[in-house]
């Protein structure tokens, strides 16, 4: 039989995890908007709708509450290609492709803040790219590699196409404000994102894959 103080640590895991949430979902938005100069814990506590004092038993510093919201994007991109990489090329290029633009749709400020922290240089930029980044390369490295050595892929540095799925992918959502004073729609809309996403899969299987473009098969 669960005891009393099973069942409260049972009951409290949930509404810890709902919390936590919101003051990562609230950061994200404060760092997004200020920078983390201009951010303060007051306004993040705030927007996560809980005292600062609660934040603090979350999150000792503002520091740390920056650098969950790092982890939390990073962790979230690493998993679209852990989802992706047992495609066949192809498909898992492409189904990748898809699945960052979709991703960085959801989590726009998360992401704001992560491409802040590598322009800038920040202080977490050395340490998360060795934990995350460096063995997300060396795997998807490896994989196009081998795709490329079986003529799947056309031969090229296999980070220069790594390099390019970022760049087809991310840089749609840095220039988002200026598209919307040149075009006539909303870019961030879920049918212009889904469209992006087609877009900027059509664009890499067929420029960057070179031959494997047309070979790929409905997904």
């Amino acid at each position: 039989m669960a005891t009393l103080a099973t069942r409260r640590v049972t009951r409290e895991l949930p509404q810890a995890d709902d919390v936590r949430a919101r003051i990562l979902d609230a950061a994200e938005a404060v760092f997004g908007q200020r920078g983390y100069a201009g951010a303060t814990t007051r306004e993040i506590a705030e927007r996560a709708g809980i005292g600062k004092r609660m934040l603090f038993y979350y999150f000792p510093t503002k520091d740390a509450v920056y650098r969950a919201v790092l982890e939390r994007v990073i962790t979230g991109l690493v998993a679209i290609y852990e989802q992706t990489r047992e495609q066949p090329g192809p498909i898992g290029l492409g189904d990748a492709i898809e699945g960052i633009t979709r991703f960085t749709a959801r989590n726009l400020p998360g992401m704001k803040v992560w491409l802040r922290e590598i322009i800038d240089g920040g202080p977490h930029l050395d340490e998360l790219t060795r934990t995350y980044i460096v063995p997300l390369y060396q795997r998807a490295g490896e994989g196009v590699a081998g795709n490329m050595a079986s003529g799947v892929f056309r031969k090229s540095d296999p980070v220069h196409l790594m390099v390019n799925v970022g760049g087809v992918t991310l840089f749609y959502f840095l220039i988002a404000p200026m598209l919307r004073i040149i075009w006539n729609r909303d870019p961030l809309d879920a049918t212009t994102v889904g469209e992006r996403a087609a877009a900027a899969r059509d664009c890499l299987l067929h420029g960057l894959a070179g031959p494997a473009g047309p070979k790929e098969t409905s997904s």
